[in-house]
């Protein structure tokens, strides 16, 4: 990926911000905002650690696959795909055991002094529970 002067420390901060062994003063603003946060997924840059932790739990052997990443000084958009098995409840449903693939999710990041400060986000929700024959 070609990523244009300005844009890399943009990129860098994402990728501090994926790392979740990283604590989470040092990957999100204090005033971190989630404009597409799931139900009652708590505020702030603390709720993004709770929705992964919810999502890792609905689906073992979560995959995603960065498919293009594009990067501005101060957001980082990510196109990706992801795969899972549903072996917890998900959306009230009990675990399928079956596994979803090619699921897209795009994710707009914005950041402000290195660290996320705001986030904008889709998932292909219907295509998840199509293939785990819910919807």
């Amino acid at each position: 990926m070609e990523v244009t002067v300005g844009a890399q420390s943009t990129v860098e901060a994402r990728d501090r911000m994926r790392d979740q062994a990283r604590p989470l003063e040092e990957r999100f603003t204090e005033d971190f905002v989630d404009h597409d946060a799931a139900p009652g997924q708590p505020a702030g840059g603390s709720g993004i650690a709770w929705f992964w932790e919810q999502f890792g739990t609905s689906f073992s052997d979560v995959e995603r696959s960065d498919v293009e990443t594009i990067a501005t000084p101060s957001k980082v958009i990510t196109i990706s795909t992801l795969a899972g098995t549903h072996t917890g409840e998900w959306m009230g449903h009990a675990a399928t055991g079956r596994r979803f693939t090619g699921i897209r999710n795009v994710q707009v990041i914005g950041f402000r002094d290195g660290r996320a400060s705001e986030r904008w986000g889709s998932t292909d929700e219907l295509g998840i529970a199509q293939q785990l024959g819910l919807a």
